[in-house]
């Protein structure tokens, strides 16, 4: 057999070194290819090919037709031809439009993302593939960081994508996009070109065709420098997660417990019970003063974490700290965020009711 090219071996052995770094996929567990087309994705396929037959992995393909651009049938047949001509099993999924307009407060580009990876994802657990990968780069990382900047985030949207978010792995955030053209092109494999990634219009376009060049030609090296920059966020987001934890849970305890009552009891100091309103579903109370007392990087956090818990979509910047104003006493309420009333005062509890 011929020695696999050295393109392929470099994309390969970075990937290789994510994949273990996260410690997933083990031997016999399947994992789903997610692949679009393009290059990115094209070299994805080729070097978890490469990697799976050694690590006893099962490898399948999954495919997307958005049905939005005139191309995308014809993209989708493509990897459909490319995951037969190396014998793997493949499936192509065609979005029906409901499926979008499902999503449709996210915007075009969101919708389509969200129902992309929601049939991706029913198709893998269909399929009994354990994982889905997908090919982001590093200069995915990179973009991603520069537009999370100008959206105003805090230091959790500078974590950028991590190499394994639950089911969802990506092996090759530590490989440029060239190298991955270069892989494919040292393969003789060609790959689709979406035009709608030519269209400036949309942000993240402009940042990949207009800054993050201009970056690089000031700055030799700046898309690593953002990745890295990611990387180091995430590590504190580690730490700062169970930190979060610990005290949403000491805050819920403490609006739980009667006057003159200790909050907690056997197995989780601070603990309690949750909120629960008609259905069943779970609500969050805080005690306000403990909120209003804590550090506000802290409280800021407490607070995303008590939403969330609640059903809620994320607060932003602003909302977050109309919710602290309001566990202080300095804003009327109730706090509205995604459309609706989602967080509210009653008496010295801060309120996050079930969604």
């Amino acid at each position: 057999m011929a020695r696999a090219p050295a393109e392929l071996r470099l994309v390969a052995d970075r990937a290789a070194r994510a994949l273990a770094a996260a410690g997933v996929p083990t031997p016999g567990d399947g994992m789903a290819a997610a692949v679009s087309g393009g290059a990115d994705s094209v070299a994805l396929l080729h070097a978890l090919r490469t990697l799976a037959g050694p690590r006893d992995w099962r490898l399948g393909v999954l495919t997307v037709d958005h049905g939005l651009r005139p191309s995308s049938a014809a993209d989708a047949a493509f990897v459909a031809g490319e995951a037969d001509r190396l014998g793997l099993p493949v499936r192509l999924l065609r979005l029906a439009p409901e499926e979008l307009e499902r999503h449709r407060r996210a915007g075009p580009e969101g919708a389509a993302r969200a129902a992309r990876y929601a049939a991706l994802l029913a198709a893998a657990d269909e399929g009994g593939w354990d994982w889905l990968a997908t090919g982001h780069t590093q200069d995915d990382q990179a973009e991603t960081v520069l537009l999370q900047l100008l959206r105003g985030t805090g230091p959790d949207g500078l974590a950028g994508m991590a190499s394994r978010s639950g089911r969802l792995l990506r092996p090759l955030l530590g490989v440029r996009r060239a190298e991955t053209r270069a892989c494919c092109a040292a393969l003789g494999v060609r790959w689709r070109e979406d035009p709608s990634n030519q269209d400036q219009r949309f942000l993240r376009n402009a940042v990949r065709g207009r800054v993050l060049p201009l970056l690089e030609e000031l700055r030799p090296g700046a898309t690593a420098t953002l990745a890295r920059a990611a990387e180091l966020a995430r590590d504190d987001r580690a730490w700062t997660a169970e930190l979060t934890a610990r005290a949403l849970e000491e805050l819920s305890g403490a609006a739980a417990a009667p006057a003159g009552v200790e909050a907690g009891g056997p197995g989780v100091p601070g603990a309690a019970p949750p909120v629960l309103d008609g259905g069943g579903r779970e609500g969050v109370e805080l005690a306000c003063a403990a909120v209003a007392a804590l550090p506000l990087g802290l409280a800021r956090r407490v607070v995303r974490a008590a939403a969330a818990r609640a059903g809620h979509p994320p607060p932003d910047a602003a909302a977050t700290d109309a919710v602290l104003d309001l566990a202080g006493g300095r804003h009327p309420g109730p706090v509205a965020w995604a459309g609706r009333d989602r967080a509210c005062r009653e008496g010295a509890s801060l309120r996050f009711p079930p969604a």
